[in-house]
């Protein structure tokens, strides 16, 4: 065997730490040393592995957190009182405020009977059929088997924390437990813990005199030794044997035998044993055999299921076949599918071939049956779907004049107040639609659609004009139905008034009772439309796009460039919330509107299919806004009524539960319908030989004659009477008049008469001309359709005509006052003009002002996913939702339908606080075979032992800690609740997750892990489980209506979301959805401040800012205060506060200082260095002149060729090889650049030996790589079959005639080398002539000292009269026996 050094090389006997683990679930190979358990017959091992006896019969203390003075858990366990009954009949877990408590039959939370699984707070409590299970994301686990035995998992944070039965976890045995001021015997430590409860009497087991009574107890049952011995030190068990000390499991068999109750059996009274001494095989990473039989300690399994002693806990199921890939749980025993099968979690047939799943929907599904919904076509097979598009028209909504939802699916809020392109066909010039949005009444901020203009072929002599109030105009008033060559209007209820047209386009126009736009294309004109819709074009990301051809940042700066008319001033964005002005308003708007989500009530049957969240936020933001309250909230409701009927789901007597008067107010004769889906029923239509309608349109509801009757054109079943005069929706009856910009105008014969009030200007600033409107021609509207900058991309249209100055023909209005040539137009962005020539960068794209307009390179950028707070969630294309989840979910894979995946990213709320608040995030990075686990600040790097290396980079970048991966993916993580996750082009439609696909289209991000894409969000989000059985999410909900109290508290503080720090960056990131999300997780949290929830809240819309390149300084010192001081050392000013730092600078990582630009500005603390030390040396922390040694980012874990070895976080732990040939194993940390091969020293690779050969080895390790000689290039795995050698990571070895063990974080040694008596033999276990005692401190022997010293050990070995002696240092060298706490290091070349 050869190895080489990369800088220097320390080979090891014994290795000097254990793996650590802080976050939930990931865990070494071995942990017995994080596990207490109670079994059988009164047996009990404590997490520093002694193993005792106590037959206590009351309640007791297993384990408590007793480092604090409210002790954050607990685990108490009750026996049933019979001495000779071993049963467990309760075991009750109290975690901060929750107390769950355990019996055989029920599970009882906070005294409320549960049903199982539930999740609570962040605990979970599962069973199966052999064991209840509990689980809080704290780090603490509970197994009970429902009879004798209980196992309790800690997390390593835990250490030197408990007290109970389960003793200290201090690392050190017996220390504590029974070696206090005096030895202290089972049963007095067993008393010390019983837990006081008045209503169960019960007697302590007696105290007097135990040594001896036990001492006479073993040796009376030793004659059952052999029986024990032979059964545990079998063969089959050796893989446990090797990783675990069966001794203290056989003292239990002898004792159980020995002790056997009437009618008990040999096998009952082994069967505890065995099954205890299983288990911990499986948590040292070894392999229990198949030892169960029919008639030997059997289990029964439920369906087809079979028992395993060893298997994975998650079991792949149907709807979630990933599951046992992302699993992070110890392996456990209990009954499982075989192989080759999956778990029915559908239809809960047992375990069947994965081409057997049924998929489910809104029902159950088999195989090969078909799915069509919402433009798919989906087949059902093997539990996925197949699915397929089919072309489907384009649906755009205006509703309740100020609520927008393009093609594409973009939803956004705009008051406006002039005429506006809806939408246009930009490459055929086929329709344009226009709408006039204006205050509806005193309110600037309640805004109406007044009317809509159709022009079908650009056609502007003939436009077609509906109104608000259902008059329609074709150059003149017409009667409906009405139709033309081109098209053809009619109202198919009271409510509503349609329009369709032979080109592929359908508007619907709601009256009642407010006026909405439904406006329809088909498929003709994907990617060809423009305007407030957007383009049609799948790509939800590029629909807020301008006439000058660039993508807006907010809907408001975007809106504004759409106006049909030039003389219409930009609308404000409006800032405030229309619910704080009034309680009355916002009782109002919260009664109502929470109907619509309410989980009893009619709606209810149709949130499965269309998500309310949105448009109960729209209700109360409109029911708050306008003057009429009932009318908007009465929009809202039927925009939802409208939405569930387009899925097909009638909602038959909503009107009953709110908006009744509706249903009142019907013309006489005319009755009220939820459903009506025909062409207008009139006396015209009689008589009429014009074509006819199609009734291709969603039903409607509204007033109609009853069958048999007909309307007339009054709109009843009575002649209509004469008009009044209109203007912007306002009825004026004849004779009144009414003043119409400066003009007093007088409604005379239907239409108005107007006259100027001011005076005429006939002169103007030069260049500009006047015009006048008194001699206007007819398709000349002056100052109305003024030739602008911003309008050359925009048709103008308007009926009326405007005086005024304006540029000469040939010159172009600039928007500031100035006439210019076209090609020096400015262009505006995100609020801003910039002038021609200027450039600005959107993305990753650089665009050019040319003429007005901005020409855009077109390359493809990287995609971002945001996740943050209490579940908010932005998708790689723009999609954003919530949800509350208490599970694991994977927010974005490669592994999508049946393409093999390389990575992935799942990730987990952390709660605190009494009501579940998140306060962190758990993140588990799958790259390849490498597992990182982010959590509690920190990453911890685990080799799952498949799939390819991939290479990343881990840094610090001011707040957050970035994962830079070779594969294209970037993970963000703020070490709190933030996570961002950059991909990089390549992986364009390529993913899945809750992240979406990334494929530009937003509408297809809820698609679920079976393929099928689906509205509603809680299937979208249960399908994307890590694990089936944790239980399904809830829908988002407003926690500030159950903490009222902190509502204004929260709208307060996240305020600062919308005033004037960030008003910089208002016009480029729209501030709304972030401050709603502020004011939600603030008050989700117990107190102000807590779990940071309000900062991050703050500090994920600044990072939107930086992206959008607006730096803001927000934070304060009375305002999330960041204090970069702390890293300073006294004397040192290096780090400073930056809101906006770039994460690229000179370090020794990167001395160049030059970055790929994949990550944006990030605030957070960076150092500042001095011109005559501009290198910063991110492992001294200190600013330097030069970078002496290369720093390179360690390695994730690896493994090579026949030696096992593992790198993690700069700590060594496993090389451990080759059991059957003569060639003994080494251990190394790290070696140098040259391989090293000792073929005559028995493959013996010390310093020594490779120094006799006169091979150098550099001092100072950073890297080692092994590989047999005869076989170079073959991999790990490959040599292992090929050479038939032993290879296995494990903690226990036996080898020649060394034992070593690791325990929790503490080493120890059992060195029996029989060859010479004269050596000392170090033993924590054992003693000299026996290997399998207690433990016992820390003695002198001969010349070898060891003391204890603050729960360290130290060594000082002094035995150089013995060569053949191995020595073992730690805090001394050779010949110094004065002791440092060094890392291990090792001498003389026999030391093996």
């Amino acid at each position: 065997m050869d190895w080489r050094t990369s800088a220097l090389c320390t080979l090891l006997l014994v290795l000097t730490c254990s793996i650590q683990v802080n976050a939930k679930r990931v865990y070494a190979s071995n942990h017995v040393n994080n596990i207490c358990s109670m079994w059988g017959n009164f047996h009990f091992k404590t997490f520093d592995g002694d193993t005792y006896q106590f037959k206590g019969t009351c309640e007791y203390n297993l384990v408590s957190d007793c480092q604090s003075l409210i002790h954050q858990f607990s685990v108490h366990v009750k026996r049933t009182q019979d001495p000779d009954v071993s049963k467990i009949s309760r075991v009750s877990v109290t975690i901060n405020d929750i107390a769950v408590v355990m019996t055989e039959d029920l599970v009882m939370v906070n005294e409320e009977k549960v049903t199982l699984p539930v999740h609570i707070a962040g605990i979970l409590v599962e069973e199966n059929s052999i064991y209840t299970k509990l689980y809080s994301k704290l780090g603490i686990s509970v197994m009970w088997n429902r009879e004798d035995a209980v196992m309790v998992e800690l997390d390593s944070k835990y250490f030197n924390r408990t007290c109970g039965l389960c003793g200290d976890f201090n690392g050190i045995p017996i220390y504590n437990e029974f070696i206090q001021s005096g030895e202290v015997g089972y049963a007095e430590f067993g008393n010390m813990h019983r837990v006081p409860n008045p209503n169960h009497h019960c007697e302590d087991p007696f105290e007097d005199d135990e040594t001896d009574i036990q001492q006479n107890v073993v040796d009376s049952c030793e004659k059952h030794r052999a029986i024990c011995a032979g059964i545990f030190e079998d063969g089959d068990w050796s893989s446990c044997s090797w990783v675990l000390s069966p001794e203290p499991y056989i003292r239990a068999c002898v004792s159980d035998t020995c002790q056997r109750r009437p009618g008990e059996t040999d096998a009952t009274s082994l069967c505890s044993t065995l099954s205890e001494y299983s288990r911990q095989c499986s948590h040292a990473g070894g392999t229990p055999p198949t030892w169960r039989t029919d008639n030997f300690c059997p289990v029964k399994c439920p369906y087809n299921m079979v028992h395993s002693e060893s298997g994975s806990p998650c079991m792949d199921t149907c709807s979630h076949k990933d599951t046992n890939t992302l699993c992070e749980e110890h392996k456990v025993d209990g009954c499982f599918c075989p192989p080759g099968t999956v778990l029915d979690d559908i239809s809960y047939t047992g375990c069947i071939p994965p081409e057997q799943c049924q998929c489910k929907h809104d029902r159950i599904y088999n195989a090969g049956e078909i799915l069509r919904e919402d433009g798919e076509e989906c087949e059902c097979w093997g539990g996925n779907w197949i699915c397929t598009s089919l072309p489907s028209p384009g649906l755009c909504a205006v509703e309740e004049g100020s609520h927008f939802i393009t093609y594409d699916g973009k939803e956004f809020t705009f008051h406006g107040d002039c005429n506006y392109v809806l939408s246009k066909d930009c490459e055929g010039s086929k329709f344009i639609i226009l709408g006039q949005i204006v205050p509806c009444y005193n309110h600037e901020t309640d805004t109406c659609l007044k009317s809509i203009v159709l022009l079908l072929n650009n056609d502007k002599k003939n436009p077609l004009i509906i109104k608000a109030d259902g008059t329609v105009q074709h150059n003149a008033e017409v009667s409906l139905p009405y139709s033309t060559v081109d098209f053809t209007v009619f109202r198919p209820s009271s409510f509503h008034v349609m329009f369709q047209s032979a080109v592929g386009l359908q508007v619907q126009v709601q009256l009642v009772p407010l006026m909405q736009v439904y406006i329809t294309v088909d498929q003709s004109f994907q990617g060809k439309t423009c305007g407030l819709c957007g383009n049609f074009n799948k790509v939800l990301s590029d629909d807020l796009k301008t006439p000058q051809g660039i993508v807006e940042g907010t809907a408001i700066s975007f809106a504004n460039t759409w106006k049909a008319q030039s003389n219409c001033p930009d609308r404000p964005k409006r800032m405030d919330d229309p619910c704080s002005y009034s309680t009355d308003s916002e009782h109002f708007a919260e009664h109502w509107c929470s109907k619509m989500k309410d989980k009893e009530s009619l709606f209810a049957k149709c949130h499965a299919s269309v998500n309310p969240d949105s448009y109960y936020k729209r209700c109360k933001y409109s029911s708050c806004t306008c003057e009429k309250s009932e009318d908007c909230l009465c929009a809202v409701f039927s925009s939802y009524a409208r939405a569930c009927a387009a899925k097909g789901i009638f909602l038959q007597g909503w009107r009953q539960i709110v908006c009744d008067k509706y249903t009142e107010n019907c013309p006489v004769s005319q009755n009220y319908s939820y459903q009506l889906q025909s062409c207008q029923h009139t006396c015209l239509s009689l008589s009429s030989e014009r074509q006819g309608c199609s009734v291709d349109f969603v039903p409607v509801d509204g007033c109609a004659c009853p069958d048999g009757l007909y309307q007339d054109e009054a709109g009843h079943c009575v002649p209509m009477e004469k008009c009044p005069c209109y203007h912007n929706g306002l009825k004026v009856k004849p004779g009144r008049s009414i003043s119409i910009k400066d003009e007093h105008c007088v409604c005379m014969n239907g239409k108005f008469q107007c006259r100027s009030w001011k005076a005429r200007v006939l002169g103007c600033p030069p260049p500009k001309v006047f015009f006048n409107c008194s001699t206007a021609g007819q398709n000349e509207h002056g100052l109305e359709c003024s030739q602008t900058c911003l309008q050359q991309e925009v048709d103008c249209f308007s009926l009326d005509c405007q005086s005024g100055c304006q540029c000469p023909t040939g010159l172009l209005d600039d928007s500031r006052g100035n006439c210019v040539k076209p090609h020096d137009c400015p262009c505006p962005h995100d609020g801003h003009s910039y002038a021609a020539g200027a450039e600005i960068t959107r993305d990753c794209n650089k665009c050019t002002c040319q003429g007005g307009t901005w020409k855009c390179t077109e390359h493809k950028c990287p995609g971002v996913c945001t996740i943050y707070g209490s579940g908010h969630y932005q998708t790689f294309d723009q999609q954003r939702f919530g949800f509350r989840g208490d599970c694991s979910y994977i927010a974005v894979q490669d592994k999508c339908g049946n393409k093999t995946g390389h990575f992935s990213i799942v990730t987990e709320n952390i709660p605190c606080g009494t009501t579940g608040t998140t306060c962190s995030k758990a993140v588990d990075v799958i790259l390849g075979r490498t597992r990182l686990d982010l959590s509690d600040g920190k990453v911890t790097a685990t080799d799952t032992g498949t799939g390819p290396l991939i290479k990343y980079k881990e840094r610090k970048v001011g707040m957050y800690l970035v994962i830079d991966a070779e594969n294209g993916l970037t993970v963000l993580w703020d070490r709190i609740t933030t996570i961002r996750i950059i991909l990089q082009p390549r992986h364009m439609g390529n993913v899945c997750g809750l992240c979406g696909n990334f494929n530009g289209n937003g509408k297809d991000d809820f698609t679920t892990q079976g393929n099928l894409p689906t509205t509603n969000i809680i299937e979208f989000v249960d399908s994307w489980k890590a694990s089936s059985n944790c239980p399904d999410s809830e829908p988002d909900f407003d926690p500030c209506l159950l903490t009222p109290n902190r509502h204004t508290w929260a709208k307060i503080q996240c305020s600062i979301i919308k005033e004037v720090t960030f008003k910089d960056c208002h016009s480029k990131v729209d501030p709304t959805p972030y401050y709603e999300n502020c004011v939600k997780d603030s008050c989700a949290c117990d107190t102000g401040g807590d779990c940071e929830c309000f900062c991050t809240a703050v500090a994920a819309y600044t990072q939107a800012c930086n992206e959008a390149g607006v730096c803001v300084v927000w934070r304060t010192p009375e305002i999330c205060p960041v204090y970069c001081d702390y890293y300073n050392d006294p004397g040192y000013c290096t780090w400073h506060y930056s809101p906006c730092h770039t994460p690229c600078y000179k370090t020794c990582l990167n001395p160049e200082g030059i970055c790929n630009n994949t990550l944006p500005n990030l605030e957070g603390c960076y150092p500042e260095c001095p011109e005559d030390k501009p290198i910063f040396d991110e492992e001294s922390q200190m600013c330097v002149e030069d970078c002496l040694i290369s720093t390179t980012t360690p390695k994730p874990t690896t493994y090579h060729n026949d030696h096992n070895y593992r790198t993690n976080n700069n700590r060594i732990y496993h090389i451990i090889t080759n059991a059957q040939t003569t060639h003994r194993f080494h251990i190394f940390t790290y070696t140098t650049n040259n391989y090293y091969n000792n073929r005559n020293n028995n493959d013996f690779e010390t310093y020594e030996n490779i120094n006799k050969n006169e091979q150098q080895i550099c001092e100072q390790p950073v890297d080692i790589e092994c590989r047999g000689v005869a076989e170079p290039n073959m991999s790990f795995e490959e040599y292992i079959s090929h050479t038939k050698q032993v290879v296995q990571n494990t903690p226990w070895k036996y080898y020649n005639n060394y034992n070593y063990r690791i325990n929790n974080r503490r080493i120890y040694y059992i060195i029996t080398n029989s060859q010479n008596t004269d050596c000392f033999h170090i033993f924590t276990n054992t003693n000299k002539n026996n290997n399998h005692n207690r433990n016992t401190p820390w003695k002198y022997y001969n010349n070898y000292n060891y003391r204890i010293n603050n729960r360290r050990i130290y060594y000082i070995i002094t035995n150089t009269q013995n060569t053949h002696c191995f020595h073992i240092f730690t805090n001394t060298n050779k010949n110094n026996n004065h002791n440092r706490n060094t890392p291990w290091k090792y001498f003389n070349s026999d030391s093996d």
